[in-house]
């Protein structure tokens, strides 16, 4: 494959894959990429994240969102020279989901980090490796909390019902009240990301309803059958050198300050196991279909995320994890880059013709 000493002209995607507050997990095609961890059967619960030491101290400066990437990981250690290598980190404030008709405003921060590498068959402009979550794992690799979805439950199951099986989980929510009366909504992966290209990427994604009363399996979406999100991201776009330019010519940041990623134009299904098992689960299904307006049709649903999001890249012929985390090492106790206008702003147009070497289709 071609080297080169300039930026990898490789597609990939900048935006931490659009992680959300509503805790939407990130998973890529690698060859160490997890199974989503489930969640408890509470509402509102969700896994305890994971600090497993990723290998090196806390990095500063320009490298102070990246604690927690995989570059001790073997496959980051053996990615292709001149390919597209290093950490990324997603902070995600604010925004909101609709699906059907339930809007779930994001109010819990969240953030993302995972590692990409390539493998040495890696041809130009395709991204052919994958995103390495951290040493802890996916629950590591995404640390946020489910939001909650207005209504509750009794909105949800259109309470009250006709229905014997969803008329009883009615008035069991009623009467044990609390948890019992709330929903929660956590977005995971249901498979690899695909068609990079920087600033657009496709997602496949499930939701899990969280109440103790809709079990475990309760989801909008499957594997087998999706919600496919295809975001497309706007922002302000900025490149940090290393501050040390002598050790670490060929290492620094690109970032997409004040970020908006959007999209419309996706379907949802409807949901699947939610109830108490058996027969009645159908029921259950059913009611909230007709509740929350699922299936839902493009026009119907819509993903709006705001944030920052980062990438640390190093773009020398080989070595690149190792002579990225010496920077990071090096960047120890230095202070960050105050404010937006910090970095070198660039557009996405430069981005296009190549002119900075990372190159993007569209």
């Amino acid at each position: 494959m071609k080297r080169s000493g300039k930026w990898t002209r490789r597609a990939f995607l900048l935006t931490a894959a659009g992680a959300t507050a509503a805790a939407m997990t990130v998973a890529g095609s690698s060859a160490e990429a997890a199974q989503p961890t489930p969640l408890a059967g509470t509402a509102g619960s969700h896994p305890a994240p994971s600090w497993k030491d990723p290998g090196y101290p806390p990095p500063g400066g320009i490298y102070k969102p990246f604690t927690n990437c995989p570059l001790l990981k073997r496959l980051m250690q053996e990615s292709a020279g001149g390919s597209a290598t290093g950490c990324i980190a997603g902070d995600t404030r604010s925004g909101s989901i609709k699906i059907g008709n339930i809007t779930t405003t994001i109010t819990h921060p969240v953030t993302v980090q995972f590692g990409v590498w390539d493998p040495p068959n890696a041809t130009p402009s395709q991204f052919t490796g994958g995103i390495l979550p951290p040493f802890g794992g996916l629950v590591a690799q995404l640390v946020g909390a489910p939001d909650f979805v207005p209504g509750g439950l009794l909105k949800a199951l259109g309470c009250p019902s006709s229905r014997f099986a969803v008329e009883r989980l009615c008035r069991e929510a009623v009467r044990r009240g609390g948890a019992y009366l709330k929903v929660y909504a956590q977005a995971q992966s249901a498979g690899p990301i695909t068609n990079f290209d920087l600033v657009t990427w496709t997602q496949p994604l499930k939701f899990r309803l969280i109440n103790p009363l809709l079990g475990t399996y309760c989801y909008i979406g499957s594997n087998d059958n999706p919600v496919v999100i295809n975001p497309s991201v706007t922002g302000k776009l900025v490149i940090e050198k290393d501050p040390r330019p002598k050790v670490h010519p060929k290492t620094a940041v690109i970032e997409v300050k004040r970020a908006v990623a959007t999209d419309t134009t996706f379907t949802a299904p409807g949901v699947t196991g939610c109830g108490p098992g058996g027969a009645a689960n159908i029921a259950i299904d059913e009611a909230i279909n007709t509740s929350v307006g699922l299936p839902s049709a493009t026009g119907d649903n819509s993903l709006t995320l705001k944030g920052d999001f980062y990438f640390a890249a190093c773009y020398a012929a080989k070595n690149m994890a190792t002579i990225l985390l010496s920077a990071f090492k090096a960047s120890v106790g230095h202070s960050s880059p105050g404010g937006s206008q910090a970095g070198q702003p660039i557009t996405f147009a430069s981005l296009r013709d190549g002119r900075y070497g990372i190159r993007i289709q569209r």
